[in-house]
């Protein structure tokens, strides 16, 4: 009777820790909405802007966590990955690089893109 107990409460237990893991994945995802740049502040687009110069931007969240929102804007400098953090006065946050490609999909052969030997 024991065990049973113990393996009820054990599975019980588990099932709250998966529930609560899916709970929070939903509830980040819901905090985060693509935007453009035209969908941004004054002060947050002239921000990213800024930081981006004449690079393409590829992609713009807008993340409300504990009443806060920030932007986080991302572009390609060479084989870069740039991201910025944007707080909603304009306020840059934090700038991140990394290498572009470790986004990318290992399947995926974007033709040569890439020339690893310049």
């Amino acid at each position: 009777m024991k065990g049973w107990t113990l393996l009820v409460a054990g599975v019980l237990v588990l099932g709250f820790v998966a529930a609560g893991a899916l709970y929070a994945e939903e509830t980040k995802a819901k905090n985060e909405e693509k935007v453009t740049i035209d969908q941004v502040p004054a002060a947050v687009k002239a921000t990213i802007l800024k930081e981006a110069g004449d690079n393409k931007i590829t992609e713009i969240e807008k993340e409300t966590k504990d009443g806060k929102t920030i932007y986080e804007a991302e572009w390609i400098v060479g084989d870069k990955k740039i991201e910025i953090k944007v707080a909603e006065d304009g306020t840059l946050l934090s700038k991140k690089t990394e290498d572009a490609d470790e986004d990318k999909d290992d399947d995926k052969d974007e033709g040569g893109d890439k020339d690893d030997d310049k």
